[in-house]
């Protein structure tokens, strides 16, 4: 399925569909797991895909501030002790919070954190085109990042591990190896800013 035209779970292009890294979540995370996720675009994309057990996996989603979820995942991996803790941050947001990788190095806190990196602000991004009518570069310069920033080699710099995922046959390994570290781990995935989630809808009756 091209990118744009909805989520496809099972996709296998490049640059990465958000719906295959949440099906690929879906089948690693353990059974009494904790995915954390962002507000925007990483909540309507988790809320919306992630298929959990209805046992013992947990999910907390932030309902406002962006940036939120992963130092709550460092939190909520605080509490949970031996229960293993996925983070969904887009890029944009982990900006927000970033440093906290000093305090997951520090502290010995070990979280998988997974950056939806589409090198952009991508919930917005449609409307924004739509709205630079005659001239769609503008949007670029409103909700792109200007630099291509490794998220992996900022782990590195905190002294933390980093796994870039190009391809969508590389998710599911990288995120068997992050949980099963003993640290944060960031497993950087390389998605598209095209991509849209679902729409939303009401069941009949």
């Amino acid at each position: 399925m091209a990118a744009g035209d909805g989520a496809a779970p099972a996709s296998d292009e490049t640059p990465i569909d958000p719906a295959r890294l949440c099906a690929e979540i879906s089948a690693a995370l353990p059974e009494d797991g904790i995915l954390v996720a962002d507000t925007g675009y990483s909540g309507i994309w988790t809320g919306t895909l992630i298929e959990f057990n209805g046992t013992g996996q947990q999910y907390l989603r932030a309902a406002g501030s962006l940036g939120w979820a992963f130092p709550a995942a460092l939190g909520a991996k605080c509490a949970a002790g031996a229960r293993k803790v996925v983070c969904y941050s887009g890029d944009g947001a982990l900006y927000y919070h970033l440093t906290e990788l000093e305090t997951a190095k520090r502290r010995g806190i070990a979280v998988t954190l997974v950056v939806n990196n589409n090198q952009g602000f991508g919930q917005g991004w449609p409307n924004l085109v739509r709205a630079a009518g005659n001239r769609p570069e503008v949007a670029g310069t409103l909700l792109r990042f200007g630099a291509h920033t490794d998220f992996c080699a900022l782990a590195a710099g905190f002294g933390l591990r980093g796994i870039r995922v190009e391809r969508p046959e590389q998710i599911g390994p990288a995120l068997r190896e992050a949980m099963a570290s003993d640290e944060t781990v960031v497993v950087e995935v390389m998605t598209g800013i095209d991509h849209r989630a679902p729409e939303p809808w009401t069941p009949e009756g």
